[in-house]
């Protein structure tokens, strides 16, 4: 028989194929969560054979190593030339980088918390509880958030670049980077941050120390809706980035107005976030939340800004920050 003809009596042929091309793209994420957790793409920024990938990975099952550098070169992520691999995909030379451990944690958001919120589908469909995703992956989802620095690093530095002291509070603080712009934007500036997980607290504080603005900020565990005595106005500036989707949807006008309260005459309330949308990452994002225990779904822009008007807000600026995909930085006042 034909080959050629007989591919084409598969049921769905083109169907069949379509899923085998999805199946690449998976598998390209799965080898590349693979090889950066087993060290094996930093262990390639120089050409190596695989007895000396193994010697340096302290692997002794070279038979399994063998099979990932055969997948890495069939997914163009590596060479191999006279029995030495090399780095050649443009993400795996990227995640190799210190720029690189946003788009990592990306991934390995996608393949591990997302994964789960899909493979659980079904049940919570029909009532399951939601996962306790946060608790597990709040670190990660951190990391992951950082994605977005530059973006949203922007219009951190376009609010605090005033050349006037500033105190400010950053509800939510994650990896503590918007404060390091935000310092770094404004030498007069400081203030408080909050979170709600230990180890993301920890984190911050950690990274606020390597980054040497740590006394210029005090970072506690807290959850803002129940604040400790360290979290006292007024401030010059109030934060929420990336993460007012962590609130009830009805407890975000109380919220909002204990935010106007806490400010000085002139202060702002700045808010970052991804909005709901139709673009397949907004989604993606919108079901995992609404799939997580102490999350909601996006908010709506529109909506949004009227509770900030009814919080007595009269004055709410909205500005897009990302081409095709619904991420907006608001400012009250």
């Amino acid at each position: 028989m034909n080959l050629v003809t007989a591919l084409f009596r598969i049921p769905h042929v083109r169907a069949f194929y379509g899923l085998f091309g999805d199946m690449r793209s998976s598998l390209r994420l799965q080898f590349l969560y693979a090889a950066m957790h087993a060290g094996l793409l930093p262990a390639l920024r120089e050409p190596s054979t695989k007895q000396e990938l193994a010697q340096r990975l302290g692997a002794p099952r070279v038979d399994l190593l063998e099979v990932l550098l055969e997948l890495g070169v069939s997914l163009k992520e590596l060479s191999e030339r006279d029995g030495r691999y090399r780095l050649r995909g443009r993400r795996s030379k990227a995640l190799i980088t210190p720029e690189g451990d946003g788009a990592f944690a990306m991934a390995e958001e996608v393949l591990t918390y997302h994964a789960d919120v899909y493979q659980q589908f079904a049940a919570r469909l029909h009532g399951a509880a939601p996962g306790t995703y946060l608790d597990e992956h709040g670190v990660l989802i951190a990391r992951s958030s950082r994605v977005l620095d530059p973006i949203v690093g922007d219009f951190v530095r376009s609010l605090t670049r005033t050349g006037r002291p500033l105190r400010m509070l950053e509800v939510g603080c994650g990896s503590a980077i918007y404060l390091r712009y935000a310092a770094e934007a404004n030498p007069q500036l400081a203030g408080v941050a909050v979170d709600v997980q230990d180890e993301v607290v920890k984190q911050a504080r950690e990274n606020l120390q390597a980054w040497g603005v740590a006394d210029r900020f005090q970072v506690h565990v807290a959850d803002i809706r129940r604040p400790p005595p360290e979290v006292a106005g007024p401030f010059d500036l109030i934060t929420l980035y990336n993460n007012v989707y962590y609130f009830e949807e009805a407890e975000r006008p109380a919220l909002f107005r204990s935010f106007r309260s806490w400010l000085a005459p002139g202060g702002a309330f700045a808010l970052v976030s991804m909005f709901h949308g139709r673009t397949f990452g907004s989604i993606d994002l919108d079901l995992a939340l609404r799939c997580t225990a102490g999350c909601t779904g996006l908010p709506d822009l529109e909506q949004t800004a009227r509770e900030l008007n009814e919080a007595g807000f009269s004055d709410v600026k909205k500005a897009k920050l990302m081409p095709l995909e619904p991420l907006w930085g608001l400012v009250a006042r």
